[in-house]
């Protein structure tokens, strides 16, 4: 019976009839949390099904679910937020998955397009995680999760470096004896570039005109982009996603001179710099409280001092940044907010464009005052502006349009 089914499909997709629907899993594994939506393919138009995560607060885990326009929560405890491939399994109600694939930051150079992921492949990207130690490393862990609960199911990895692989060498060399590029591999590679690719396609389709563009992927981690013609050209994380921005943790440029200094006067060892550096720097070092900048904004309000000048450090470095790249493009023709800040808060997008007049960039403050998150994509520039779009991010159905022709 199952046989004559499989033949029945099969000749009606040849005989143009019937259209075979595809179900692909899209997984964004974190160490403190596990995204994962589900899309079906019809007729080359993806479809969310539904959406979820399961995530670390405090000392519990959560699983939040949406579906149908509703979303529901409950506690699943340690134990199943190391299971996670067994606890969205049960959530497909027997939908068969036809692909599933993984978010992976870090490809190095090997790795600049989507590939199945099988024994030597894994192997090669297990050599990576000393790059990303935050986010390689649970992610190829919840790979050999999924292989395990989803044995027939193959799986893709989508990488974060991929999209600027169009950077060109003057970009993305360092100052060091080039035999260390060609023997290390020592280079800037970036990150964020699938959320980069997802907002700057949107973007082209809004904007069509535009063609120097600076995306700015604001969130607990952060990144910024130079595109030229829909081409990463520039990118402001380097090597790992320590270098660029401040982030919420991370502390972005640094003199490699004052962290020689510190590792001597600290007697550190380079494991105890990484944790530095990647868990406790950036707002949360500057403000001595919190790396969240809801917090921050909040004790800003109240007189913190340390707070306001985590805040005022963060974009002051921002501001540069656009600065620089608006000259590797020879000028601006729009600029991107994405990610949790940068979809998030209005208060911060008002401060970073704030002064950045003379390269023809201002906010209508009656568009983007109370858009504190925004759902939809929002063009909050004045008419005399070059356009600014305020544009949520979408890393997974990003990873879906990359996957679904494999």
């Amino acid at each position: 019976m199952t046989l004559f089914i499989y033949h029945l499909q099969f000749t009606l997709a040849t005989s143009n009839l019937y259209t075979p629907i595809m179900n692909i899993l899209i997984i964004n594994a974190g160490s403190t949390s596990i995204k994962f939506r589900l899309f079906s393919e019809n007729q080359n138009n993806l479809q969310e099904l539904l959406s979820g995560i399961i995530d670390q607060k405090a000392d519990s885990y959560f699983f939040k679910l949406t579906k149908a326009g509703a979303s529901y929560e409950w506690e699943v405890g340690e134990f199943g937020f190391g299971n996670a491939a067994g606890l969205i399994l049960k959530e497909l109600n027997s939908k068969i998955i036809d692909k599933i694939g993984f978010r992976i930051v870090h490809g190095g150079e090997e790795f600049r397009d989507p590939i199945k992921l099988n024994t030597t492949v894994l192997k090669k990207l297990e050599k990576l995680s000393d790059l990303a130690p935050l986010h390689n490393p649970p992610a190829l862990k919840r790979i050999a999760e999924f292989q395990k609960v989803f044995p027939e199911v193959p799986i893709y990895g989508v990488f974060d470096t991929a999209f600027h692989k169009t950077i060109p060498e003057k970009a993305f060399l360092y100052a060091l004896p080039y035999e260390y590029y060609k023997t290390y591999q020592i280079r800037r590679f970036g990150f964020h570039g699938i959320s980069h690719q997802f907002v700057s396609s949107i973007f082209q389709k809004l904007e069509p005109q535009a063609q120097k563009v600076i995306s700015c992927h604001l969130g607990g981690g952060a990144s910024m982009t130079a595109i030229l013609e829909g081409q990463s050209i520039d990118t402001s994380m380097g090597f790992t996603p320590l270098e660029g921005l401040i982030m919420a943790t991370r502390p972005g440029d640094i003199d490699d001179g004052a962290i020689h200094y510190l590792m001597g006067k600290l007697h550190y060892e380079v494991k105890d710099m990484q944790h530095l550096e990647n868990e406790e720097s950036g707002l949360k070092g500057i403000s001595g409280i919190t790396g969240d900048l809801r917090q921050l904004i909040e004790l800003e309000k109240q007189g913190n001092t340390r707070a306001k000048l985590a805040i005022d450090m963060y974009v002051y470095r921002i501001q540069k940044y656009i600065g620089s790249y608006a000259a590797a493009l020879n000028g601006v023709d729009g600029l991107i907010f994405t990610a949790g800040v940068g979809a998030g808060s209005d208060y911060i997008r008002s401060r970073i464009i704030s002064g950045l007049e003379f390269l023809n960039l201002r906010i209508a403050p009656q568009l983007n005052q109370g858009k504190i998150n925004v759902a939809e994509n929002l063009k909050i520039s004045t008419q005399d502006s070059a356009p600014i779009w305020v544009i949520p991010t979408n890393e997974e159905l990003q990873i879906a349009r990359e996957i679904r022709g494999l």
